[in-house]
């Protein structure tokens, strides 16, 4: 693992991640308005209270985390240094070329597409084209910016970045799926579709992302160092990368009790009939789980 801390050619390709910032927003503008005259029809027809803006929120979130989620597990599975030694049964070889400054191409478009994505998850309330989110979500955004930010500019890109990105970005579309599905008063789908994203989400994020790769990133990044590299920047590297991804990994425990509330609730019958807002915040993550309970009161 040779090379500097920084690789300067990548920071300075980040400007790039603007213009992709800006061409999810405006996608989401246009989107927002050819959608706004079917989907208030469709509302007034189904008989559906919650608002247009929330039900293109959702939509939009669903579509761009399936593709996220498809983009990164294509990139583990078919991706130039990917097939071998770097994936959930393997991780021997995940830093085999970490610090090399050539990248692929098709990996450094996907990480700067990330940080484009979530740029655009922060700035969405203040560009108006988008829902606000909670200071809790704010928070998480930020770190996981950057994480990826990180992960870039220092050369994790090779391998363990990637396998990051695919245990994080599977459980998303099955929880935007579950609030369209509580929108529209499904109640059966909404159900099937929440207790299958709690059980990705408790698989990928809460046992695998420590298993997996936090443990990769503890004991065997510094074997891929020489003494020389990790008495120099590489030791910096590693307290980052590992207190950041303790942090993520510490807010999915957090959001574990809410989910499990709303499963439970969910199970024994209180409140099928009704869709519930507050089961998640708005960006999609389980809510706190005094909000995550709101509304989930027995009938009388």
């Amino acid at each position: 693992m040779g090379g500097d801390l920084f690789h300067w050619e990548r920071v300075y390709t980040l400007k790039f991640s603007a213009w992709i910032a800006l061409g999810f927003l405006g996608a989401r503008a246009l989107a927002n308005r050819a959608t706004a005259g079917r989907l208030e029809a469709y509302r007034a027809k189904r008989g559906i209270k919650v608002s247009v803006d929330k039900l293109q929120e959702e939509i939009w979130l669903v579509a761009c985390g399936a593709a996220l989620s498809a983009l990164s597990g294509c990139l583990l599975a078919y991706g130039p240094t990917f097939a071998r030694g770097c994936n959930l049964l393997d991780t021997s070889e995940c830093y085999s070329n970490v610090g090399s400054s050539d990248v692929p191409q098709e990996i450094a478009l996907y990480y700067l597409t990330e940080v484009g994505w979530y740029l655009s998850l922060i700035l969405k309330s203040l560009a108006g084209v988008g829902r606000g989110d909670s200071f809790v979500m704010e928070f998480h955004h930020v770190i996981t910016l950057a994480l990826v930010i990180w992960s870039y500019v220092t050369g994790f890109t090779q391998a363990i970045g990637v396998l990051t990105f695919f245990v994080f970005n599977q459980s998303n579309p099955l929880l935007h799926f579950s609030k369209l599905a509580n929108y529209a008063e499904m109640t059966r789908a909404r159900c099937v579709l929440f207790i299958l994203f709690a059980a990705v989400f408790f698989v990928s994020r809460v046992l695998i992302l420590p298993a997996v790769v936090i443990r990769s990133t503890l004991f065997e990044m510094p074997l891929a160092a020489t003494p020389e590299e990790w008495s120099g920047a590489v030791v910096y590297t590693w307290y980052t990368t590992n207190a950041l991804l303790l942090a993520l990994w510490a807010l999915n425990v957090w959001w574990l009790r809410p989910i499990v509330r709303v499963i439970a609730r969910n199970v024994s019958g209180v409140d099928q009939g009704r869709p519930q807002d507050d089961t998640v915040t708005r960006d999609g993550k389980p809510s706190e789980p005094a909000a995550a309970a709101k509304g989930y009161k027995k009938k009388n």
